[in-house]
């Protein structure tokens, strides 16, 4: 069993070790905590849990964007081993980033063209996306720095218009993480409770020290950047049309955001934010319809091809993934 799922069987264990909630400050992400209580605790059934999140969010983009495009923008993804392993072995960040490929489509119909129903499914699906990772409070923050990239001119002479839609957007991810914060305190008297919530996790711990750790979460969040290759194109592309420049900047957002999480603690390794770059990466191409150009489409699949090779050759190995190789290909 790889150390992910290890874990998640070990939380859903103490979680039903004694009567009572008093365990409750442990048992977090509590989603895949959950499933580890209802499926049977064996890798099997948490890898096909796994499988299935990843197959609902394939799902999602080729409903979003067609199957053509999945494929040739999705190939960071697909053609990577490092993929197939977070696909399989790794459930709380592959729940975590469904729902934010969900709250992202929904994200952008509602910043860009006002569309409430968008709004709400952002929303909610952050607040799903939190109960698996606590890094979704930072994916709405993000989200709601764009609110003003996106909806310019929807919003303009609105200047409350922005502050709305950032209420929606982050509000039921902000109610998530307070209530879940009240139950801990409710049942086990302690605040916030246990944050390591994950073999990784050093949440406030600042291994490198307060300062020293900003400059080490700066230079692993633009490593993690530079390996993006896709998205630096989505970047570049936007930067070179006047009515998008702003938007093009603002792609370094999700990037300083990254920084912010690593220095806290929070598990973010290289494999997650390749994943989360790539779906970035997509929603923005998807959005400002990049593709309809042949001259971008040449750009962005040769961005693909190059991300692949770096995804196979130069992306740092998860732990686990070695041994789960050697398992499936030797």
């Amino acid at each position: 069993m790889s150390p992910a799922l290890k874990f998640v069987v070990d939380r859903g264990q103490l979680a039903t070790s004694g009567p009572g909630f008093s365990h409750l400050e442990y048992v977090y992400p509590p989603l895949p905590v959950l499933l580890s209580i209802i499926l049977p605790r064996d890798q099997l059934s948490l890898a096909i849990c796994s499988c299935l999140f990843s197959g609902l969010l394939g799902s999602v983009l080729v409903m979003r964007i067609g199957l053509l495009r999945s494929m040739l923008l999705g190939l960071p993804l697909i053609a990577v081993p490092q993929m197939w392993f977070l696909s399989s072995e790794l459930l709380p960040p592959v729940v975590a980033l469904t729902f934010l490929a969900v709250a992202l489509f929904g994200f952008i119909q509602f910043a860009t063209y006002g569309e409430t129903y968008g709004g709400f499914i952002a929303g909610l699906a952050l607040a799903a996306s939190y109960a698996a990772d606590p890094g979704a409070l930072f994916y709405a923050l993000v989200m709601c720095l764009f609110v003003p990239l996106l909806g310019a001119e929807r919003y303009r002479g609105d200047p409350q218009g922005p502050l709305g839609a950032m209420a929606v957007i982050a509000f039921p991810v902000v109610a998530m993480a307070i209530c879940w914060s009240f139950l801990i305190w409710r049942f086990s008297g302690t605040w916030p409770g246990n944050l390591d919530y994950s073999p990784n996790a050093h949440v406030f711990q600042f291994p490198y020290g307060v300062l020293g750790g900003i400059g080490h979460a700066l230079g692993s969040a633009f490593a993690d950047l530079v390996r993006s290759t896709v998205y630096i194109a989505a970047g570049v592309l936007l930067l070179s049309r006047r009515r998008t420049v702003l938007l093009g900047a603002g792609l370094l957002l999700p990037v300083l955001a990254l920084a912010l999480v690593l220095w806290v603690g929070f598990d973010y390794t290289a494999i997650n934010a390749y994943y989360m770059f790539v779906l970035v990466a997509i929603a923005v191409i998807t959005n400002h319809r990049l593709m309809d150009s042949p001259r971008y489409v040449t750009v962005l699949v040769i961005a693909a091809v190059v991300q692949v090779i770096i995804g196979i050759r130069l992306l740092p190995p998860t732990p686990g993934f070695t041994v789960w190789q050697h398992l499936m290909f030797q």
